[in-house]
């Protein structure tokens, strides 16, 4: 047989070094008693927007033992790595955006997704998406409008956001000018209502409201910039005498609730004369409404507390003499998601069978998935999903073992829960043998031994009972599949004589060991090893072996004190 590669024995020997730290024989880093899978101890934002001149960071802080890798991905699945002045990957893992200028905004950096990997001996688990986004700081200025209206009529008066930035900047207050602030309310002071979405609902409008000017003040959540209207607004007032049935600019609106929120819904018409208005949960009119905490303000819908059976389909419909009008309002509510596999952590062993059960909270919840070790969960005959939440795992085999993610997410949030799954132990076995054999002088040979177990076992050779002895021809090379088998290699390269010998493997953990021996005949004349001193325990049984190579041998005798054995019998 001949001799492995250089290349190949660097790369067996680079696994040798990594199962070594996973042994740790010299007690330093880790051993196999103590492992834990990765998890997350801060795990990166769902979302993470900043301006160019700010910056900003996403952290990625994992425990686990053997301490876990760190690594990130983009949205393509594609390593993420440092570009200067535009993304970096910090030494403790986390991914950092730094101020840059408008010119150097990269779509495909800064308007992306990523996610953190990290992995260590056990598995891999992979953080929910981060959603990145970068806006190029634009100065911008709120704009109120000049509404329309009929004497004693409702109005509101709405600030326009330009776009570019109306994701981020929120109303937060109205002035009536000279120095009258007015606040976010439920039910206002009775003549001025600041809504909780940020418009101003005027109540019984007169000739007096006509003549007041109102700016609003507005607040950037990435600039922290407060800005004020530059230009006022004024009601438009109507005094015409002419009968119009009411006119809704809008007849359809979406509202996201968060759960427990406060959730103000006006409903103003342009008509003569004022209208009356009416809420229903049925567009025909005859479904009241189901929520027996609501009031009708001045024609706004006020919930004080928002909860998950708000959600649903309201009517508004205003009426007069002259005609009605209805807005149709689409109310989602939403909460934060969480997530949890339960059990965290569970041993199995081999053959046996393992339940894993994603428990979820906050709504809506519009998808959940399994990952195994970073991958799609791979179904099949042993390993089945039931209702997305369950997942059945039967006939444990050593590929089961990892850890265990379940995602769930909605359009404005997502979340994950981790379990580990470890095998029970399993004494070592040995899967495969090398066998005697008896050869001329000169060719090189390999010797194989492969084990498998729970733990994985360390497998260690030795030469008519003795480690084996060092030299340039001889090298053993040591890695772990993907699936936990051990093979180690002893390979020699023009053998002499002299490595002839019982060669043994022996596969230990701490749930056992196992070895084979077989000899090596090479043809040559007689040749005794060196011997080591050996300790032994009075009263107690030695067995030492002859450490002869050379072949054949006819005869072997030992001495001691240069007495011949045995003296008795």
């Amino acid at each position: 047989m001949k001799i492995l590669n250089s290349s190949f024995i660097r790369f067996i020997t680079f696994y040798n070094v990594a199962l070594n730290i996973v042994w740790n024989p010299g007690g330093g880093a880790s051993n196999s008693f103590d492992t834990q899978g990765p998890s997350f101890s801060i795990e990166p934002p769902n979302r993470l927007e900043f301006t160019n001149s700010i910056g900003s960071r996403a952290d990625c802080t994992v425990r686990g033992n053997p301490q876990p890798s760190i690594e990130w991905f983009d949205q393509h699945n594609n390593p993420a790595s440092t570009i200067p002045k535009v993304r970096h990957i910090l030494g403790n893992g986390s991914l950092y955006f730094p101020p840059f200028e408008a010119e150097l905004f990269r779509q495909d950096v800064h308007l992306s997704s990523y996610r953190c990997v990290a992995t260590n001996t056990v598995g891999t688990i992979v953080s929910r998406d981060v959603n990145v986004k970068a806006v190029v700081n634009q100065r911008y200025e709120p704009e109120v409008q000049n509404p329309g209206g009929f004497l004693g009529s409702n109005v509101i008066i709405k600030c326009n956001i330009p776009q570019f930035v109306e994701d981020y900047v929120t109303i937060t207050s109205w002035l009536q000018e000279p120095s009258f602030n007015i606040f976010p309310s439920l039910e206002g002071d009775g003549k001025y209502q600041m809504l909780p979405t940020g418009e101003l609902l005027i109540i019984n409008i007169t000739k007096l409201d006509a003549q007041r000017t109102f700016r609003c003040r507005t607040h950037h959540q990435l600039t922290q910039e407060t800005r004020v209207s530059s230009n006022v607004g004024r009601i438009q007032l109507t005094e015409m005498q002419e009968l119009v049935p009411p006119i809704m600019n809008t007849k359809f609106i979406k509202i996201f609730a968060r759960l427990d929120d406060p959730l103000v819904i006006p409903c103003v018409a342009y008509a003569n004369p004022s209208p009356s208005y009416r809420w229903f949960q049925r567009e025909d009119g005859d479904s009241p409404l189901k929520t027996g905490r609501a009031t009708i303000r001045h024609g706004s819908l006020v919930i004080p507390s928002v909860k998950s059976i708000d959600s649903g389909t309201y009517f508004c419909t205003a009426t007069n003499s002259e005609g009605s009008e209805t807005l149709e309002v689409k109310v989602s509510v939403i909460s934060s998601l969480s997530a949890h596999i339960q059990p965290s952590r569970q041993t199995v062993d081999l053959g046996k069978s393992a339940d894993l059960t994603c428990t979820t909270s906050g709504f809506p919840q519009n998808k959940i998935w399994w990952l195994k070790d970073g991958q799609p969960l791979r179904t099949g005959s042993r390993v089945r999903l039931f209702d997305q939440a369950s997942v059945k795992i039967t006939s444990i085999t050593k590929e089961d073992k990892g850890m265990y993610q379940c995602f769930v997410k909605n359009e404005h949030d997502s979340t994950q829960g981790t379990a580990e799954l470890r095998l029970g132990e399993v004494a070592p076995q040995l899967v495969y043998k090398f066998i005697e054999q008896t050869m001329q002088p000169g060719p090189s040979v390999s010797l194989k031994c492969s084990a498998t177990g729970n733990p994985t076992p360390q497998i260690t050779w030795n030469l008519d009972g003795f480690p084996l002895p060092n030299n340039d021809r001889l090298m053993i090379g040591q890695y772990v599949t993907m699936f936990g088998d051990v093979i180690s290699h002893v390979n020699i390269s023009a053998v002499k004589s002299e490595d002839g010998g019982e060669y043994e493997c022996s596969a230990k953990s701490r749930a056992g060991s196992v070895t084979h021996s077989a000899r090596l005949n090479i043809y040559g004349m007689p040749y005794v090893r060196p011997m080591l001193p050996i300790s032994a325990v009075a009263g107690k049984s030695l067995t030492i072996k002859c450490p002869v190579a050379g072949y054949p041998i006819e005869n072997i005798v030992w001495e001691k004190d240069n007495v011949r054995l045995p003296t008795n019998m």
